[in-house]
């Protein structure tokens, strides 16, 4: 028995802090290790190909099991899963500080995912659920907002934890965290479900066919780049993972009782914001990727100055939140979305044209405006088509609907990483095919020996594209007109990739348009259908 809205609604603001607690920990640790990878390198010792997949193997399964764990919730209780969440996620967090070697850890952050990914789908649902219909718009995008200052400061936390401690600290943070969160849900957490869904059969294949597709295109999105795009096993999981999902939509169709409801699928303004957001989740999450690297390889930033130089778009995420919940609940959610989506485009292609070099902090002014832009424009989007999603779906299909909220975004994320790398990648070949023609010119009068060089290009290349573990030294004369050329192709190359960002962020345009109901509207609808 599900307690009463009224007493719920009395609670909202100690329920929504609890929840707070582990939606946080969950974004924040999908970029707070991105800073530590290379002193867990070099800790572990291991190579590069090894090491991200501390990175991929959390996010793949916190992407896997989004969808499925925010079903069970409903079936089986939103505050029993919370507390297996926060378990799995506490405990996986403990062992992975105690890993003494690079599979073990992988092996702690696939435990970690699966604490993680029961979390995230209750964070939306939570929210819907206790707080009464006129605060839920402006409730909706303030945990979006939550979401990408988590997000946003994970390198930021990383940086400053790795200034005074070593890599085991990133994770044992977590630990007590954890346990309060335990502590406090089962003091403040009454027990929740979807009652229409309390006694269903449990749609297993329906899970495990989504799971597969889910873990086939993840998996191929992360490796694609180092494989190639024509290796037998990623082309061999992309096939997969299309005819898993075909086959997961004729089980929803067809099924008698399907994880994810008809009417949620037919459900014209709930998937074109689920569209708009794997599109912008792909150029939001490849952005804040690209910009990372840009500040560190590129400008030669440490990691403590990289994470910095990335402040301004969680700072506007923030200054932007008041105005957003102020017309969360009243406005379509398409017009704050649509602004916003241009306003980070150009954003986008203003940091298209990054200096190739930072000499002074004036670089770094004339690219403000471009992380503002951006910042503006995630922390806008975000919130928007978190409320467009949410408010367009009632009560027995929350939890599953918050599932598919975040398996978009996370399904975008690892698009867009995948597709802007390989941009980037393309792009250099070319940039530095052109820049090598102009080295070679320049050598005409040095008369320097060519093998030496194409060496040297190569060697001062690799340090801009972040495929060496130290910067080289050219020195002045000669080496400085290549490391000038070669600083040119790779800053060429990065822009070509905040170009498809933009084009990814603006093709979500026409999907973000269809979301024209606001939460308001959508609920005197639903309550005049009952009347």
């Amino acid at each position: 028995m599900n307690p009463s809205p009224e007493e719920l609604y009395a609670r909202k603001w100690k329920i929504f802090a609890v929840m707070m607690i582990g939606w946080s920990m969950s974004l924040i640790d999908i970029s707070i290790v991105n800073i530590a990878i290379p002193e867990l390198q070099r800790d572990l010792v291991t190579d590069t190909d090894s090491i991200t997949w501390v990175i991929n193997a959390y996010n793949i399964t916190f992407a896997v099991v989004l969808v499925a764990m925010g079903r069970l919730a409903d079936q089986f209780g939103r505050k029993r899963f919370f507390l297996i969440g926060m378990a799995l996620f506490t405990l996986g967090s403990a062992l992975c500080a105690l890993a003494q070697s690079v599979e073990a850890l992988v092996f702690f952050r696939v435990i970690q995912g699966l604490g993680a990914g029961t979390l995230a789908p209750l964070g939306f649902a939570i929210t819907v659920l206790v707080f009464p219909p006129e605060m839920r718009g402006r409730a909706l995008a303030m945990i979006a907002v939550v979401a990408l200052v988590s997000t946003s400061l994970g390198p930021v936390i990383g940086a400053a934890i790795l200034e005074v401690a070593d890599w085991e600290w990133i994770f044992l943070v977590n630990v007590p965290f954890g346990v309060l969160g335990i502590l406090l849900a089962l003091r403040v957490w009454p027990e929740t479900f979807d009652l229409s869904a309390v006694g269903r059969r449990v749609d297993l294949l329906g899970m495990a066919l989504l799971g597969l597709a889910v873990f086939s295109l993840t998996f191929a999105l992360a490796e694609a780049n180092s494989r190639g795009w024509d290796d037998a096993l990623i082309l061999f999981l992309l096939q997969g993972s299309f005819l898993f999902a075909l086959a997961f939509y004729f089980s929803q169709r067809l099924g008698k009782a399907p994880m994810i409801p008809p009417g949620l699928m037919s459900n014209r303004q709930f998937t074109g914001a689920n569209t708009a957001m794997v599109l912008f989740g792909a150029g939001a999450f490849g952005t804040l990727f690209l910009l990372s690297l840009t500040f560190q390889n590129l400008w030669g930033y440490d990691q403590w100055e990289a994470a910095l130089a990335i402040l301004p778009v969680p700072v506007m995420g923030m200054i932007v939140w008041p105005f957003i919940a102020r017309g969360a609940d009243t406005r379509p959610p398409r017009a704050l979305a649509v602004p916003a989506l241009l306003s980070m485009v150009a954003g986008c292609i203003w940091f298209s044209f990054v200096p190739s070099t930072s000499e002074t902090w004036w670089d770094y002014l004339i690219m403000l405006p471009g992380l503002m832009m951006i910042g503006a424009g995630i922390g806008t989007v975000f919130p928007a088509i978190n409320v467009g999603a949410m408010g367009a779906v009632s009560g027995p299909q929350l939890g599953v609907a918050s599932g598919v909220v975040n398996t978009a975004r996370q399904l975008g994320a690892a698009l867009g990483i995948a597709l802007l790398v390989a941009t980037v990648i393309t792009a250099s070949n070319e940039t530095l095919g052109y820049a090598i023609e102009d080295i070679q010119d320049a050598n005409d009068t040095a008369e320097l020996p060519p093998e030496l060089v194409t060496g040297i290009t190569m060697r001062k290349f690799t340090d801009y594209v972040g495929q060496s573990t130290g910067r080289f030294d050219p020195g002045p004369g000669f080496d400085d007109v290549i490391a000038r050329e070669t600083a040119g192709a790779a800053r060429d190359a990065f822009g070509w990739g905040f170009r498809m960002a933009a084009l990814a962020i603006l093709l979500a345009v026409p999907f973000a348009r269809r979301m024209t109901r606001p939460p308001a509207e959508a609920r005197a609808a639903d309550a005049a259908a009952m009347a």
